[in-house]
């Protein structure tokens, strides 16, 4: 039986996995089952993504989009998509602040606020692939 130390998944994902459980957990103890169900089934999709991520076929957007990286060359593919989310995260945040100061939505803009760095981050993503 050979033994190994290497992880099952990506430590980016185990902590992203990790604590979305914890604020699963968190939820059911506050009662809050909406949030319980929509986290656990955030941990659930994003596991499931890194597993199949893992395979030894897995393309090149797979492995990049759920952060399980296999080379350097995904690695370098990964920060142009990283790089354009972070110029989409600061636009963004601005804005989110701006609208969340006038409308008071914060929970609403935040969740919308993911969902559209999520979009850009995969698109981003898909074109350095393209490119390479």
């Amino acid at each position: 039986m050979k033994i190994t130390s290497r992880l099952p998944l990506s430590i980016t994902n185990v902590v992203l996995v990790g604590t979305l459980l914890a604020g699963a957990a968190v939820s059911a103890l506050t009662k809050n089952w909406g949030g319980t169900v929509m986290l656990l089934m955030l941990a659930l999709f994003g596991l499931a993504g890194a597993v199949y991520a893992r395979r030894p076929d897995s393309r090149d957007i797979t492995r990049i989009n759920a952060i399980e990286y296999r080379d350097e060359r995904d690695r370098l593919l990964a920060k142009q998509g990283f790089a354009a989310v972070g110029a989409a995260a600061l636009i963004l945040s601005v804005v989110e602040f701006v609208l969340a100061t006038l409308l008071g939505q914060l929970v609403l803009l935040a969740a919308a606020q993911v969902i559209v760095l999520c979009i850009v981050w995969a698109i981003a993503n898909a074109r350095a692939v393209n490119r390479s």
